[in-house]
């Protein structure tokens, strides 16, 4: 009878597209809101936003499957997890056909053109090229020298971290995010450095969510 309460491994690691699914909703359309409210709208494209984030959290969700799951090496094992989440994102993108499950996601103020730009970007073929340039931390037009600009402008902690730890493509995703944000037009430093701050917390907390619910679903190695 105990093995009633066991977790089933099998089942847990389904929920992990629909983990990646719920964040990449919210963090692309809280962003794209901030931006809103800092006065950008009509200046971003929405839909440049949601791209990024879908292409960063693709890759968060494949390469933390692949940390966790490295048997067969850390190539084999992101190949494997960019399979997983091709087979198993459409089935939780078909929910949204479902009116009650549309009518939960509206009633938490997200918009049928967000759920459409979700529902496009998730699976394309371009996201997981995106997804693929933030794991190998190439083609993503962002150097060393761009990392420590954005530091001393914004981030002092960053000028204090290892040339390692400043290569983490999480930092060129937020840099990415602010070059098309338009943020830095705004000509209030002040006002923009505020937004900017809201922006970039947003946009880490989610991938600091998205990573440790996906290494918490995944199947341990006994």
């Amino acid at each position: 009878m105990f093995n009633l309460f066991r977790r089933d491994p099998a089942r847990e690691k389904l929920k992990i597209p629909v983990h990646l699914f719920g964040v990449t909703l919210a963090a692309a359309a809280n962003a794209s809101n901030i931006l809103n409210g800092a006065g950008l709208k009509g200046k971003f494209s929405r839909q440049a936003i949601f791209a990024e984030v879908c292409g960063c959290h693709v890759n968060i969700a494949i390469s933390t499957m692949a940390r966790v799951d490295d048997y067969l090496g850390p190539v084999w094992s992101y190949d494997k997890g960019e399979r997983f989440l091709s087979e198993n994102l459409p089935g939780v993108l078909n929910r949204l056909k479902d009116p009650k499950v549309l009518n939960r996601f509206k009633a938490d103020h997200f918009t049928s053109s967000d759920l459409a730009l979700i529902e496009e970007l998730l699976i394309a073929e371009k996201t997981f090229s995106l997804a693929a340039s933030y794991y190998s931390r190439s083609g993503l037009n962002v150097s060393d020298e761009d990392v420590l600009n954005f530091g001393r402008k914004y981030n002092p902690k960053l000028l204090t971290m290892s040339r390692e730890d400043r290569s983490n493509s999480a930092w060129a995703y937020i840099i990415r995010c602010v070059r098309i944000s338009h943020l830095e037009d705004i000509q209030s430093k002040e006002f923009m450095t505020s937004y900017l701050i809201r922006f970039n917390d947003t946009l880490f907390e989610a991938v600091l969510d998205l990573e440790a619910n996906v290494e918490r679903l995944m199947p341990k190695s006994p």
